[in-house]
Formats: C-alpha cells, sequence, structure tokens
C-alpha cells in the first residue's frame, strides 16, 4: 500500500533525524571539556527536535498508529460508524489542510528572523509543520480513495 510506504520512510528519516540529534549532543557533551562547548548545538537542537516532532507525527498518522480516533467510531451505534467514520476522515484532512495553511504562513512569517547561532532563518523549523499537514491531508486522500477507513489498520500498520 502507498501510504504504509510513505510511512515507513518518513519513520525512518524521523529515526536518522533523532540519531543526528542524539549524536550531535552527546558529542557537545564529550567535546566540552575541551572546546568549552559548541554554543550552535542549542539552535541545532531545536531545529531537529521540530522536525522530528512532525515527521514522526505523519510517519504515525499514515501507520494508523497517531491521530486515531477509533474511541469515536468503535462506540458508535453499528448504523453510524461509516458515518462517524467519515466524520473523523473529514475532520482530519480538515485539520491537515488547516496545519497546510496557516503553517506556511507562519513558516514565510518566521523566514525573517534568523537562529543566532546557526545564521538560518527560523523558519526552516516552522515549515515541518505544513509539512505534517500535507502528509495528513495527502494520506487521509489517498486512504479514503482506497476505500480505508479512520480504523482498518492492525498493529504494524497494515490493513486489516
Amino acid at each position: 500500500m502507498l501510504v504504509t510506504g510513505i510511512s515507513t520512510r518518513l519513520a525512518a528519516i524521523a529515526g536518522a533525524v533523532l540519531l543526528a540529534l542524539f549524536l550531535v549532543n552527546v558529542a557537545q557533551i564529550a567535546t566540552r571539556p575541551i572546546t568549552g562547548g559548541w554554543i550552535w548545538v542549542n539552535d541545532l537542537s531545536r531545529l531537529l527536535v521540530t522536525w522530528v516532532i512532525m515527521i514522526g507525527a505523519s510517519a504515525a498518522i499514515g501507520l494508523r498508529e497517531h491521530l486515531l480516533v477509533d474511541f469515536v467510531v468503535q462506540r458508535a451505534p453499528a448504523a453510524f460508524r461509516t458515518v462517524s467514520a467519515l466524520v473523523v476522515r473529514a475532520l482530519e484532512v480538515g485539520i491537515g489542510f488547516i496545519l497546510l495553511v496557516s503553517g506556511a504562513a507562519v513558516a514565510m512569517n518566521r523566514m525573517d528572523i534568523q537562529y543566532i547561532q546557526l545564521g538560518i532563518p527560523t523558519g526552516y523549523a516552522y515549515l515541518a509543520v505544513p509539512v505534517l499537514g500535507f502528509f495528513m491531508v495527502l494520506f487521509g486522500v489517498l486512504m479514503s480513495l482506497q476505500g480505508q477507513q479512520p480504523t482498518d489498520v492492525a498493529e504494524g500498520g497494515e490493513a486489516k
């Protein structure tokens, strides 16, 4: 399935960024007695943490391991489960669209504000929000086209 493949790759990217974040901070700690510390690590850590969270959330949404509102769908009377599943999907896509549009506007506004030590715009961190929104919309649309309901994924990301 396309959504599962993309989500698995996103999870791998989030894991790689998290590993890079960990290694940079360990190196900072190890070299602090020699170099006095790297003052740019704090800015880089903020940037990377934002991307880890948003890319990881994107992967989790695609694998149906995050933002799953099966509580509503499962507790609805049998006659309303399909309708409640469609409402949940519409809410996910709607929230994704809001994150995409509003996140892009905020990111563009933040492009004029620099990280002090890195010298790059803070907008690069804020770009992670519309990326999450994009994947929420993409996954919602693809799953809808495939006829997959919000609660149709078992553990491991495979469709039931």
